[in-house]
């Protein structure tokens, strides 16, 4: 679980920002932990501009500090403070103040006190820039936190970054972007032709699509979504209205749903009248169904599929999912016909709207790991 979430457990708004760069763990920790914004150009030039009012009405502008650096920020009197550092991969920041004013008054909170800290009329927020190792090279994530002490200052706090979110979006997006071409962009594989598991099922296949999704939860979380799949259990995460009879899928995990087996049957309709079969399943790994049938669409015979769930760790604390369909019928013309006209349309929808459902809630289930209110409201699955 990332340190940043002891101190900030219970968040109104998140957002995660993850790089993927050659440089090995190390190298990565010292450029991302010591990275100065400013020295972006424009990102220094946009945090001048904040001085314009005092210099319009004539008052002495606060005088800026040196750079715009983890440490620079959390220098005294800056109302930020190191909240925690892992060296080598995690430091994190925080700080509790009336953002939405114009001179921004900061709570004299300490470290220690930062997390339980509830006094009505504060926002807070926390962020954090993590790294771990990934693949041949690094992962770097760069995460915001923040929340407020009572339901008036929320709002405050909302309607002040629904305007200076924007920059600051832009300013962290800068940032990793700078940082991902200084420590050089990892190679991004085919995962078109990659082998994953699944695929000798059908090694001759004549058609094969992956889609995948990077999700900022670990795998143990994904895969209770997984095992939830088919019409018998929570539906399939995607258009409820034509894959599940309309009824609304769950997006909450049920402690009975929590493994399948090699040869158990996955209801594909809500009349349980089809099915898919689990052909190969490895716990936090990947997860393999198919089937097959003497005809498909009336003009495909015979015809069998394929469909993996393939789960690979993005460091500790995210995931890649990986989601790929393979087909093989005959006749030739009926295969390449479903293959390249009837399936990919109506597949890449559905399996879209999958991917994206099993991220938020994941996602969610993640953001509030350790908080003692879990969300409050439910994720409305599409």
């Amino acid at each position: 679980m990332r340190a940043i979430q002891s101190f900030l457990p219970n968040p109104r708004h998140t957002e995660i920002h993850r790089i993927f760069v050659q440089a090995d763990p190390a190298q990565a920790w010292q450029t991302a932990r010591h990275f100065d914004a400013a020295e972006i150009p424009w990102v220094k030039l946009l945090f001048d501009i904040r001085t314009l009012p005092d210099k319009l009405a004539g008052r002495e502008p606060e005088p800026e500090n040196g750079g715009i650096s983890v440490d620079e920020v959390v220098k005294s009197g800056t109302g930020f403070m190191l909240l925690c550092e892992v060296p080598g991969k995690e430091v994190v920041v925080g700080s509790v103040g009336q953002f939405w004013h114009l001179h921004i008054p900061f709570a004299a909170v300490t470290p220690e006190d930062f997390s339980a800290f509830d006094k009505p009329g504060w926002g807070k927020l926390a962020w954090a820039i993590s790294v771990e190792p990934c693949g041949s090279g690094s992962t770097v994530s760069l995460e915001l936190r923040t929340t407020a002490t009572d339901e008036r200052s929320w709002e405050k706090l909302s309607r002040y970054y629904r305007v200076i979110g924007i920059g600051s979006k832009l300013i962290r997006n800068a940032a990793m972007r700078h940082l991902e071409a200084e420590l050089g962009k990892m190679k991004t594989p085919d995962r078109d032709n990659i082998p994953l598991p699944g695929d000798s099922i059908i090694p001759d296949a004549g058609h094969s699509v992956t889609h995948h999704i990077d999700i900022e939860a670990p795998a143990q979380m994904v895969w209770r979504y997984l095992m939830q799949l088919g019409c018998d259990r929570a539906g399939w995460y995607s258009i409820d209205l034509l894959d599940n009879g309309g009824i609304p899928g769950k997006d909450y995990v049920v402690d009975d749903w929590n493994d399948r087996s090699v040869g158990d049957h996955l209801s594909a309709t809500p009349a349980q009248d089809s099915f898919f079969e689990v052909y190969a399943v490895e716990r936090d790994r990947y997860f393999v169904i198919g089937g097959e049938s003497e005809k498909a669409m009336g003009i495909m015979k015979p015809f069998k599929m394929s469909w993996a769930f393939v789960l690979e760790p993005l460091g500790e604390d995210a995931t890649r999912l990986l989601v790929r369909a393979r087909m093989k019928s005959s006749p030739q013309w009926a295969e390449w016909l479903a293959g390249n006209v009837i399936y990919p349309p109506v597949h890449g929808l559905m399996t879209g709207v999958q991917l994206n459902t099993i991220k938020q809630i994941a996602e969610r289930d993640a953001q509030f790991r350790g908080a003692e209110t879990a969300y409050s409201k439910p994720l409305e699955v599409i």
